[in-house]
């Protein structure tokens, strides 16, 4: 073809190909971008994918990752002989459980409390220090290998310091995140601030968000 004709031709196939282009968007042929929304905490994009673990729950019974399928699950590391920012973190849990529960959004909703602290921390005492703050909230720990296996795909640090002689009085220095565990079983969040409107508003823009 000489090329004359080619360069005649050139504008021609441009404009149609941007005329396609724009049909297939507007007839939904293409899906539109949609922009994480801003929160407070850390949006997990895409979720974190976290491989299965065996822990014990405050019954006796396995805990396995399964367990968090099908619901959301705001996740805290600890201990119940924290003098500090645990009582005071599942205190601000049990404000945002209230909340989503007076919005209808707590029905599919859990919290669970994970000892780093087996030793000390065994499942009947987990029961009751998570009963005292909640009646929903449930407690749950494990080997020092699985708890580190577990801890270390979600980011989250811990180390038991040096105990006195009897081996019981001793501290432990965690992380203080809330996690938010999606229900497929994935982490999709990150709060690092513990105030319960600002957790349930991010909860509300997370429930918004198209599947992933």
């Amino acid at each position: 073809m000489p090329r004359s004709k080619i360069f005649l031709f050139l504008p021609i196939g441009l404009a149609a190909f941007a005329v396609g282009l724009w049909l297939s968007f507007d007839l939904g042929l293409y899906p539109e971008r949609v922009e994480p929304p801003t929160i407070a905490g850390f949006l997990i994009t895409p979720p974190k994918v976290i491989e299965d673990f065996t822990l014990i729950d405050q019954s006796g019974q396995s805990f396995h990752q399964d367990r968090w399928r099908g619901q959301w699950t705001f996740l805290y590391f600890g201990y119940t002989f924290c003098p500090d920012v645990c009582p005071l973190t599942l205190l601000e849990l049990g404000k945002l459980q209230k909340i989503l529960e007076r919005e209808h959004l707590d029905q599919n909703t859990a919290y669970l409390f994970v000892s780093v602290d087996p030793k000390r921390d065994l499942p009947q005492r987990l029961g009751e220090y998570t009963a005292y703050f909640n009646p929903k909230f449930r407690g749950a720990t494990g080997t020092a290998e699985e708890l580190a296996k577990l801890a270390q795909q979600l980011g989250i640090y811990y180390k038991i310091l040096d105990s006195a002689a009897d081996g019981q009085n001793y501290t432990v220095d965690h992380s203080t995140a809330v996690l938010l565990i999606d229900p497929q079983a994935r982490l999709r969040a990150v709060f690092t601030q513990h105030s319960p409107d600002t957790m349930a508003a991010d909860f509300r823009k997370i429930l918004e968000l198209p599947p992933q």
